[in-house]
């Protein structure tokens, strides 16, 4: 562990006989100057043996009394921070050492043991430490946080895909750097000293909903091979399965991780439509039969680190591939129009092949000062194949088939860079990043046409925040400028990205919290896109080049108390889009044109609880997180509202290494545009046995129901519809999971990468449903 070392010579012409010494300070953080409640000083003689020792105060402040003189090393302590040591080298009389600094521990050597929850609020992040039980209990790092008290965060029992209870998407990292769920999955729970979260990153994050940064133990030398396997018992065509080995080397580190992830189902789907022409109105039934849904998603990255006390370097090579040749969306089914019945067929073979390379440097400067450096160069690779056809059935008359044919190409590269430092008693960073892309896409089929566009985007910003006794504050300002080419057509537009941050640390446990930003977007390469799309012989969706980058605000009040056996957080959100980029229906030319447009304005309201009990000590926990959710869509010729109240409980059970969970969550629907979307109403049992290198879970998933669900609805006036799908073999499907963690040698840790930054959108507009 880093020490703090300080020297004072107490060097007096003449030695007091007094013996009955005091020494007084106060124990605070480094960068936030924030009180370390309950932070232990201990005085240490000449010849290593205690003296005595005491806990910091509210206020941080410490006094121990009737110290001998003599020469003395004062240890100062503190859960998730490093230990500060001072040396006294002949007291003689009352000494105040002021400020004691600690800094947040990183990464450490020893295992912490923590009998009940641990949680350090600090003023962007709170820093919650796993206990024992929790571990034992946990088969790897993404399971954990099913353990932990993380209000929240939502784990989907059928993928393990991490997003918040508002359905977005979490940032991953270990010890700073991003990761994949996949590499999240590797980790040990054992090695695993806190979790961080950032509910509220601020402009640091670029934008990101929330993070979750697992800080590891660090290693000396040797490695591991990890795997996390699961696959459906009942159902064999569910399969996700998690490989990864890594191997230190003094100051090296070179790691290696691949996952695979495969469906082979059967969903069935319907859709009812209406289609209302200035004269008349075609309405459509139509009853889909189980179809097959089959694709296989693989990754693999190699990575090579070198870390010492004053630099990171960092290189990984990445490589995605997916291929479907089944779709989602892909069905046989029989439509219903009056007294004519039609035969519908619609399949969509698609396949992406996305190389990558990430360069990452660090720097560690004096006084904690640090820079970070990162360029991803990035290559998409896609293409699509869709035919669908309509054929009445006894009529001799044939439907034109659609046949679409998509390939596209897109090169990418972003750099960003970033800079932090403590300035005064706070902490101030800045950055700036830049995104350029080029893409390049053939649509061939019914309706052939080509399309190139250049991108830019660019971000600059600059944070502040401070903590003066139990206030924090955070201030921030960025701004981007965005640039679209295509052809001859070309937009920019520049948004000013204003934040603030209050919080206030209430006595009694009571906590509270204000943010309040201004942030923007840019519309998709895809919604970009100058080209058109037949969907059937009714519709087709075509591109907009208009389209402008759009504007938002968004306020976000928490409150929050907390006691030995229950924690209670409130949360609510509000955001407003101003001219978002939202579909909008046409009629032209006898088809009706599915397509973007800025649209009004967009209002959401999400409210929120969390409660977690824990009525048995920690063998038993009880998660509760009612909600609701009030969307208004004004686009520029409809308004549509809609309302959603819904809960997601669970509770997990604990005994030795035995783990029983059970999970019930109520759909949550999200509108946007003149969309609504329903989610899955999903239910899970889980019962498992964890070893120290291997565990072994069986879990039933949706026990309760026969089928497995999701609905879409268009609320157009033009052309309105419901889209339904389901499987009967996604319910009460039998799943085992198997992992392992080998170690050999001694350990060493391998990273402080702090960014990374990812390209997947490949800008290509699609043609079904």
């Amino acid at each position: 562990m880093k020490k703090i070392l300080l020297l004072i010579g107490l060097a007096l012409a003449q030695v007091s006989a007094h013996a009955g010494n005091t020494i007084s300070g106060r124990i605070i953080d480094e960068v936030e100057s924030a009180p370390l409640i309950g932070a232990t000083a201990s005085i240490i003689d000449s010849s290593g043996k205690f003296v005595t020792g005491t806990t910091a105060d509210v206020e941080g402040r410490f006094i121990l009394n009737n110290i001998n003189n003599g020469c003395y090393e004062i240890l100062f302590e503190y859960l998730g921070y490093n230990e500060g040591r001072i040396e006294i080298t002949n007291l003689d009389r009352d000494v105040d050492l002021g400020d004691i600094r600690l800094i947040v521990s990183a990464v450490s050597l020893d295992e912490i043991v923590v009998s009940g929850d641990a949680v350090i609020k600090k003023s962007d992040r709170q820093m919650i430490l796993p206990t024992q039980k929790q571990k034992r209990a946990a088969t790897n790092g993404i399971n954990l946080l099913q353990q932990m008290p993380i209000s929240r965060i939502s784990v989907s029992p059928m993928d393990k895909t991490i997003k918040t209870t508002l359905g977005e998407d979490v940032q991953l990292r270990i010890n700073g750097i991003e990761a994949t769920k996949e590499e999240v999955s590797a980790i040990r729970p054992t090695d695993v000293i806190r979790v961080e979260y950032l509910d509220n990153p601020g402009l640091r994050y670029g934008g990101a909903a929330a993070v979750l940064d697992y800080i590891v133990r660090k290693r000396e030398d040797g490695g591991n091979i990890a795997g996390d396997l699961t696959n459906g018992i009942t159902h064999l065509g569910y399969g996700q399965y998690n490989l990864s080995a890594k191997y230190n080397w003094k100051k090296s580190a070179i790691s290696a991780a691949a996952s695979w992830q495969r469906r082979d189902l059967e969903w069935t789907r319907e859709n009812y439509e209406d289609f209302i022409y200035p004269d008349y109105t075609v309405h459509n039934i139509e009853l889909g039969e189980p179809t097959k849904v089959k694709f296989d998603y693989m990754n693999f990255a190699l990575n090579y680190n070198m870390t010492d006390e004053r630099s990171v370097f960092n290189i990984a090579l990445r490589n995605s591939y997916d291929d479907k040749p089944n779709a989602v969306t892909d069905r046989n089914s029989t439509l219903y129009q009056g007294d004519k019945i039609y035969s519908i067929s619609d399949k969509l073979q698609q396949r992406s092949y996305i190389p990558s390379l990430d360069i990452y440097y660090q720097l560690n400067l004096i006084n904690d000062q640090h820079l970070y450096f990162d360029i991803v160069g990035t290559y998409i690779n896609s293409s699509s194949h869709r035919k669908y056809s309509m054929v009445e059935i006894g009529s001799k008359d044939s439907t034109p088939t659609i046949i679409s044919q998509t390939e596209g190409d897109k090169y990418s590269i972003i750099g960003e860079a970033i800079y932090e430092r403590p300035l005064g008693n706070g902490k101030m960073t800045a950055g700036i990043k830049h995104t350029q892309a080029y893409m390049n896409n053939i649509y061939d089929g019914n309706i052939s046409s080509k399309v190139s566009m250049n991108t830019a985007e660019s971000y600059l910003f600059a944070e502040y925040n401070q903590t003066i006794n139990r206030f924090t504050y955070m201030l921030g300002l960025g701004g981007m400028r965005t640039r679209h080419q295509q052809g001859k057509l070309s937009q920019e537009k520049y948004i000013l990205r204003p934040t603030i941050t209050l919080s206030y640390n209430a006595p009694k446990n009571f906590y509270f919290r204000y943010n309040a930003y201004m942030s923007g977007y840019s519309p998709s390469l895809s919604d970009l896109s100058d080209v058109t799309q037949e969907i059937d012989i009714y519709q087709v969706r075509r591109g907009n080049p208009n389209l402008h980058s759009v504007s938002f605000i968004s306020n976000s009040l928490t409150a929050s108390w907390k006691c030995k056996y229950v924690s209670i957080e409130l949360f609510g959100r509000y955001s407003y889009d101003h001219k978002p980029i939202m579909e909008e229906t046409l009629f032209e030319n006898d088809h009706f044109v599915r397509t973007m447009a800025n649209q009004k304005g967009f209002h959401r309201l999400n409210i929120q609880s969390t409660i977690q009990m824990y009525p048995w000590e920690e063998y038993i926990m009880i998660k509760l997180n009612p909600f609701f959710n009030r969307y208004i869509s004004n686009g520029n010729t409809y308004t549509h509202t809609h309302s959603n109240l819904g809960f997601r409980s669970s509770i997990v059970g604990k005994y030795k290494n035995w783990i029983a969970m059970a999970e019930m969550n109520t759909s949550f629907h999200d509108l946007w545009g003149e969309t609504l979307s329903r989610g899955e109403a999903l239910h899970s049992i889980a019962i498992g046995y964890n070893h120290d290198k291997f565990s072994i879970q069986g879990m039933i998933m949706n026990p309760f129901t026969k089928r497995y669900e999701q609905s879409v609805d268009n609320l157009s006036a033009l052309a309105p519809n419901k889209q339904l799908a389901y499987s009967t073999q996604l319910s009460r499907i039998v799943m085992l999971n198997v992992s392992f963690n080998l170690g050999f040698g001694k350990q060493y840790n391998n990273s402080r990468k702090r960014i990374n930054n990812s390209d997947n959108e490949s800008g290509i507009l699609s043609g079904t449903k």
